[in-house]
């Protein structure tokens, strides 16, 4: 194995562990949450459950999007109108609102297993391609376990909101950059 197939290798390693600690945390904070937690308002307007799903709904179109680039089509991610971002997101969440809690994060967990399946099968050399579509697209996903897993745990804190960790939506961050 040459020097750049094992820094290639090493940066895929690097993103998966990335990938996985920001999960984790996000997990172990929505497990730190009390059940009356689950209903109730509880970041902004949206419950517990509201949250898990938002992030559920989220990975499962980054999942679309390796699987779109796999079968050489374009991912509708890419063409995502920002302007829409808020009515998606509602959307999105009013779907899951009749769900079990349990059961949406079952689904935020499988999906993670979706994801993965597709991840692994996208080249060392595409997935640690920074500007590439592929990196962009992992990359949201963290982003985005990380600043909600920010955000329930300013919330079990007692403060009003969290510190910004990056990019406002995964939308701003799969779009190539200017």
């Amino acid at each position: 194995m040459d020097d750049d197939t094992k820094g290639l290798a090493d940066e895929r390693r690097r993103l998966l562990h990335e990938l996985e600690v920001e999960r984790k945390q996000l997990i172990r904070n929505i497990e730190t949450c009390r059940i009356r937690d689950i209903e109730r308002t509880f970041i902004g307007d949206w419950s517990l459950k509201d949250v898990v799903g938002h992030v559920a709904s989220w990975e499962a179109e980054v999942t679309t999007g390796f699987r779109d680039l796999r079968e050489h089509r374009h991912p509708k991610l890419l063409d995502f109108d920002e302007g829409e971002l808020d009515l998606w997101n509602q959307d999105h969440v009013e779907r899951k609102r009749d769900l079990n809690f349990w059961s949406i994060l079952e689904q935020l967990r499988g999906g993670r297993h979706r994801l993965l399946e597709e991840v692994e099968q996208v080249s060392d050399e595409d997935l640690t391609d920074e500007p590439g579509v592929h990196y962009r697209m992992l990359h949201s996903v963290i982003d985005h376990d990380r600043e909600h897993w920010h955000q329930i745990a300013a919330r079990l804190a007692g403060m009003e909101s969290a510190r910004h960790t990056g990019p406002v939506s995964i939308p701003e961050e799969t779009h190539t950059s200017s």
